[in-house]
C-alpha cells in the first residue's frame, strides 16, 4: 500500500521538479511562478513519508518514506534524466552513494534507494535541512524552508520509534 501511494504520487510529478532549489515559471502561463515546493511530512500510521513536492497536491518528485522504527529510509524520485546504478545524497559536506534501481510504473520510472536513516548525508540534512540530489549528470538542492524543519524532524523521529 505504502509503495502504491508513493508510485503514485510520484508518477504526476513528471518532470516538474527539474529545478527542485526554487520557483520555476510554468510553460502554460507566460510569466506566473510556479507554486513554491517544499517538505510535507505524512504520517501513515505504521509508516512515515518526508515529500518534497508542491502543497496539496500529487506534484511530488523526491520522496522520502520507512517503516517506523525499521531505522531504514527508501529514497525515490522521478527520473529526469538517464537511470542511473547510483544516486548521491550530499548534506553539510557529508555523502552518501546509494545504490538504485529502475522502477516502472504508469507514468515516469522512479529511481529508488535504501539507506540507513543514520546514514551521514541523510544525518547531516536531519540537522541542516538542506540537502543535494545527484544522479547520472543531474544535480540539484532541497532545503526546507524553517516552518518545514519540524517535519524533517518528525520524519526521522518516525523512523527510529516504532508506532
Amino acid at each position: 500500500m505504502l509503495r502504491k501511494l508513493a508510485l503514485g504520487l510520484m508518477l504526476t510529478a513528471g518532470a516538474g521538479l527539474a529545478g527542485c532549489g526554487h520557483e520555476q515559471k510554468t510553460a502554460q502561463l507566460p510569466g506566473a511562478i510556479a507554486p513554491a515546493f517544499g517538505f510535507f511530512y505524512l504520517d501513515e500510521g505504521p509508516s512515515a513519508k518526508l515529500a518534497y513536492g508542491e502543497p496539496n497536491s500529487d506534484n511530488v518528485g523526491l520522496m522520502l518514506q520507512c517503516a517506523r522504527g525499521s531505522r531504514m529510509v527508501e529514497v525515490s524520485d522521478v527520473v529526469r534524466s538517464a537511470p542511473a546504478k547510483t544516486l548521491t545524497l550530499t548534506s553539510a559536506g557529508q555523502s552518501s552513494a546509494l545504490a538504485t534501481e529502475v522502477q516502472s510504473g504508469e507514468g515516469a520510472p522512479l529511481i529508488v534507494a535504501h539507506v540507513p536513516a543514520a546514514a551521514p548525508a541523510l544525518a547531516a540534512f536531519r540537522k541542516s535541512g538542506q540537502m543535494e540530489v545527484s544522479y547520472a549528470g543531474l544535480r540539484y538542492g532541497v532545503a526546507a524552508k524553517p516552518p518545514e524543519r519540524p517535519a524533517v524532524e518528525r520524519f526521522f523521529a518516525a523512523c527510529e520509534r516504532p508506532v
